[in-house]
């Protein structure tokens, strides 16, 4: 018997197997013995294959299921959202922070020229946030703990809430439910006629971000550094998505993407249904992103401290290894041992535009409109980047720019709105509050809505 391949043979001698060839592996036996031992050498070869087989296929589905999650965003989802409500976006309306959900800031009606203050709602504390501004109220969070509804037409109150809890976030209106964030990190929504509580959620984190809610689901980022999605109609947490900094800006929406930018030099792209990350793109160090970013079209445009401007393809995807490769890459280049750097995946332009960006870009006509330190506005291509016209309003810029018709609106730290043209740069008039412009203006039909640091908010109306 060949001890090595199990062949079985009548012999006299030992010598050479006649079936693998071996010399030192023969032993002479009895036939039943050998027999016996040939059996049990089959069986244990057939578990081992057995074994080996299982192990193959494991790893084979393994592999498959981390592909299709990884290249095709497939696999495993998590709960999905009970309703389809989204913010309006109606005409005459502003239903969430940056108005749509892909972040744009802008609205097609004309912002009116500042002649008349028809009325104004005053509170003991600064206002941190914009209004929201649907059919015949306007919402808005104040800095002594409420969210109020007020009549569109007067100012006078209609309702309030009192969460006792400081709120810098705009609210978001979808459907019948008002949706708030305030600070130390609780998630309200109230019935958008009463003011009654509906359902609350708590983060335990700080929020400083303002939620948008699309297709039935809130999105917002927090002080532990995730990004929520969560339930418009119940408040239940559907994914929560880890970044690696702070989210203090509200995020963007299109297309069934997320984008959100944590306080550090990444942005992320998420997919919304699965809280899988299919994109991350970094600036570099000490290019912090300042704000969050805005979409249009396949784009997605956002700024950084480091004076400079960015467009990337929101489409691509991050493949694993794809980093550390682009980190060598990087490195080589830096060593001389490459002779090109290398592009990140993603990249469509980059521009400086001579000053930090700290805020959220508006995007509008085919332009990108960006706010840079200490008082630049500057309009550039959507497409290539370039320079289409800056402006410089020699007053210390507070808040993210928003667009209305063809007016870019601007709030300064000297409680000035300016009112520029979106096509020259030109002012075509400013209008003054008694506090810093803390939050973006914004136009619902032909009312500007101006939030002041001096606890006011102004309704301004061009009607004599």
């Amino acid at each position: 018997m060949c001890r090595s391949c199990g062949h079985i043979a009548a012999a006299d001698s030992r010598g050479r197997c006649v079936n693998c060839g071996l010399f030192s592996e023969l032993a002479i036996l009895p036939r039943p013995a050998a027999e016996r031992l040939t059996r049990q050498r089959r069986r244990r070869t057939w578990r081992r294959r057995l074994l080996y087989l299982t192990v193959a296929l494991a790893v084979v589905g393994g592999v498959t299921v981390w592909a299709s999650g990884v290249f095709f965003d497939l696999g495993p989802s998590p709960p999905r959202a009970t309703t389809g409500v989204s913010a309006s976006l109606a005409p005459y309306t502003w239903a969430q922070i940056r108005r749509t959900p892909d972040s744009s800031g802008f609205t097609p009606e004309a912002a009116p020229f500042p002649h008349q203050v028809i009325w104004t709602y005053r509170t003991a504390r600064p206002l941190l946030a914009s209004p929201a501004v649907v059919e015949d109220h306007v919402y808005l969070t104040t800095g002594d703990g409420r969210t109020v509804a007020l009549d569109r037409h007067t100012g006078h109150l209609v309702w309030e809430y009192r969460s006792g809890e400081l709120s810098s976030s705009t609210p978001a209106v979808a459907g019948e439910a008002v949706i708030v964030a305030t600070r130390p990190g609780h998630i309200v929504a109230l019935h958008r006629q009463t003011g009654a509580r509906r359902w609350e959620t708590a983060i335990k984190s700080p929020i400083l971000a303002s939620p948008i809610v699309v297709q039935g689901t809130v999105y917002l980022g927090a002080g532990d550094k995730h990004l929520y999605a969560l339930d418009a109609a119940t408040g239940r947490q559907r994914w929560a998505f880890a970044t690696q900094a702070w989210i203090v800006s509200a995020v963007a929406y299109a297309d069934g993407r997320v984008i959100v930018a944590s306080q550090d030099s990444r942005l992320h792209v998420v997919g919304a249904e699965t809280g899988r990350q299919r994109l991350v793109y970094e600036t570099g160090l000490g290019r912090h992103i300042g704000a969050g970013p805005a979409i249009q079209g396949e784009r997605a445009y956002f700024g950084s401290v480091g004076a400079r401007v960015w467009a990337i393809d929101w489409h691509a995807t991050t493949y694993p290894l794809e980093r550390a490769l682009l980190f060598w890459q990087t490195n080589l280049y830096l060593w001389g041992m490459r002779s090109t750097p290398p592009v990140q995946k993603g990249s469509v332009w980059s521009r400086r535009v001579g000053g930090d960006v700290r805020h959220t870009p508006a995007v509008a006509h085919n332009t990108v409109y960006v706010t840079a330190a200490p008082g630049k506005v500057v309009a550039l291509d959507a497409a290539t980047g370039a320079d289409r016209w800056r402006a410089d309003v020699r007053l210390a810029i507070t808040a993210a720019p928003t667009v209305a018709g063809t007016a870019v609106l601007i709030g300064t730290q000297d409680g000035v709105v300016f009112g520029l043209d979106a096509h020259t740069g030109a002012v075509l008039w400013d209008f003054k509050t008694a506090g810093r412009i803390t939050a973006s203006p914004i136009v619902a039909g032909d009312t500007m809505y101006v939030a002041s640091h001096d606890g006011t908010l102004y309704a301004v109306t061009g009607s004599q």
